[in-house]
């Protein structure tokens, strides 16, 4: 059943009986004040005081007041102070213009103050709504996601229309909620059917509070408390309800009916927004594919084919009973064929953890970890890959962050091979940890001839290759797996140089001790 919001009333009394009632009041009691002092030349000043009382009366209560004590004011002007008095018969003929004069006066008077009245009230409505909608766009306009934006519009009605919840659904193959106020996650079954015929006959439908409905899959005879399903307009680009919860009432001199069409064509739009964003993403994800597959087929092909092909070439020449290979050149043979195998191992291994990085698959567990500690386990596990090499820690003592150990460990194992990989032979690496406000950065720099200045900006960029490639061999994602593990904890990482060496350093959320 469809129900108009009751709206807040204008500043004097609006009903008509009331109206009429006080305005006779005020009629009487200028005629007591004022009979007692009649005299024949008075009477065009009395006159101009009913008229007055008649002006105010259409100002107060409008066009059907104001008529009313047009007449009245007329009549009493003739039965009081024109002569013969108490008696409706004027023996002037001007008397009889005079009074015929002030009654059109009156009724003009009244006519354009009423509409004057009628017009002020309007406006008044209409920017009372237009301060409504206008707060619930800002509101939406602030919220950093379109689902988070859902939620703002129905928090904006609920203050609003003083109801107890609010939800924004969306109709498809099957009721969907995407914002709510209140709890709402899912509209009830017997509640769907109420919004499927809200959005059928674009009427607002009003069920609870001692309503009984009939409708297709409603229990017989159910009641529940007040909802109210507000459907999206006919030209909505989205088919859908604003399920609103408890009683409500509209702001002051608001229409409650236009602003629930107000606030629906805002959630319809909002809804859009949201799709449009969800279907963005899914591009986004798909041209990232796409843009990743790319780079592997023109940035990796030569890292897959060189081993293939030595691997190949290894493994014929073994085979050809043509030529009597010794033991060293068949020792040699066997030395590329599995030095190529872990190239080619390091390499897919590489892209399968990118891809895992950049597709969600890795859910990081993120807890206390003491850096002291952490430290030492990532010294002893490089320890092969840093024969030579002093591996000094410094300043870790007393330091807990916050991160996934896993992670953590692992992207600080890559920066310490990736140090001993790139500086001069037999020189230390330092690692170092350090408490800033909030955060603990740690600090790995090794002593080398450092990075050179126009690589540093693109260090961590995927299949990024600068002037040291032909140094060393490698696929380009070792950094930018790092950069993608210390986000993941919820860190970051940055690099500087210097002709002394490189620095790596890592800001992650600091933690408190568990132990206290």
């Amino acid at each position: 059943m469809h129900r108009r919001l009751p709206t807040s009333l204008p500043r004097w009394p609006a009903s008509r009986v009331g109206g009429l009632v006080l305005s006779a009041l005020a009629y009487t009691l200028l005629t007591l004040a004022l009979a007692p002092f009649f005299d024949d030349e008075e009477t065009l000043n009395v006159s101009l005081i009913y008229l007055l009382l008649t002006l105010m009366v259409s100002a107060a209560w409008g066009y059907t007041a104001g008529i009313a004590g047009a007449l009245a004011a007329d009549l009493l002007v003739n039965f009081f102070f024109v002569t013969p008095l108490y008696t409706f018969t004027v023996q002037e003929p001007s008397n009889v213009l005079g009074l015929f004069i002030f009654l059109a006066v009156a009724l003009i008077g009244a006519s354009m103050l009423s509409l004057l009245r009628r017009q002020v009230s309007i406006a008044e409505a209409r920017r009372a709504e237009t301060a409504a909608v206008l707060s619930l766009s800002q509101e939406i306009a602030h919220a950093a996601t379109p689902r988070e934006a859902l939620d703002r519009l129905c928090i904006a009605v609920v203050r609003t229309l003083h109801a107890r919840g609010c939800a924004v659904a969306r109709m498809g193959e099957r009721w969907e909620v995407l914002g709510s106020s209140g709890g709402l996650a899912a509209m009830p079954r017997e509640e769907q059917s109420l919004a499927a015929e809200a959005v059928r006959t674009g009427e607002v439908i009003r069920y609870g509070s001692g309503a009984r409905l009939r409708a297709p899959g409603l229990p017989r005879g159910a009641v529940h408390a007040p909802v109210m399903f507000v459907p999206f307009g006919p030209r909505a680009p989205e088919r859908g309800v604003l399920h609103i919860t408890g009683e409500i009432s509209a702001p002051r001199l608001a229409d409650g009916d236009r602003l629930l069409r107000a606030f629906a064509d805002e959630a319809s739009l909002a809804v859009h927004r949201s799709r449009l964003a969800e279907e963005a993403g899914r591009v986004a994800v798909l041209q990232k594919a796409d843009e990743f597959k790319s780079a592997i087929l023109s940035s990796v092909s030569h890292d897959l084919r060189s081993p293939l092909t030595a691997i190949k070439a290894a493994v014929e020449s073994l085979r050809d009973d043509e030529i009597e290979w010794s033991d060293d050149d068949r020792a040699s043979f066997l030395e590329t064929i599995e030095s190529q195998t872990d190239r080619l191992t390091v390499t897919v291994t590489n892209l399968l953890e990118m891809s895992r990085l950049e597709g969600g698959a890795v859910r990081p567990k993120i807890e206390p970890i003491e850096v002291a500690a952490l430290l030492d386990e990532v010294r002893a596990a490089t320890a092969e890959v840093t024969a030579g090499r002093d591996v000094c820690v410094a300043g870790a003592d007393e330091l807990w962050l916050s991160a996934d150990y896993v992670l953590i460990t692992q992207s600080l194992g890559n920066l310490i091979e990736n140090a001993a990989k790139y500086s001069l032979p037999g020189r230390d690496i330092r690692l170092a940890a350090a408490r800033d406000g909030e955060h603990i950065v740690l600090t790995i720099a090794d002593r080398g001839p450092g990075i050179p200045a126009g690589d540093v900006p693109h260090i961590f960029e995927k299949f990024y290759r600068g002037a040291q490639d032909g140094k060393t061999k490698g696929t380009g994602l070792g950094l930018s797996i790092v950069k993608a593990m210390i986000e993941l904890c919820g860190g970051d990482i940055r690099v500087s140089s210097s002709p002394e060496g490189a620095v790596f350093i890592i800001e992650l959320p600091r933690a408190g001790s568990p132990r206290r």
